[in-house]
């Protein structure tokens, strides 16, 4: 997990240098699901079984990968499919308290 750690960091100081350089970037959201992948690497169990490390994976990869189903950057609905895709691993996983503010 400390590789999905860190390429999330690396990507959440990218978010903070694009914040105000992209006409339609949605940083509010972004950071929102960041804090849930945040929030998702912290309730993994120390020994994640294979399940719970792929979904996770897939979970934190499609959000750092700016260029999925929807443009991050450069798209009105950038950031909405990340926060799908995020929200549904969380509640495979069954760790739908996560998504309590």
């Amino acid at each position: 997990m400390h590789v999905l750690s860190d390429e999330l960091q690396q990507y959440v100081v990218q978010l903070d240098a694009h914040s105000s350089s992209e006409e339609f970037f949605e940083y509010d959201v972004a950071k929102r699901i960041a804090a849930l992948c945040w929030k998702l690497l912290d309730a993994l169990p120390a020994e994640p079984d294979e399940r719970q490390h792929r979904l996770t994976q897939l979970a934190i990869n499609y959000f750092v990968l700016a260029e999925d189903a929807q443009d991050d950057n450069h798209s009105m609905a950038g950031f909405e499919d990340d926060l799908q895709v995020v929200t549904a691993v969380i509640h495979e996983l069954e760790l739908s308290h996560l998504l309590e503010d």
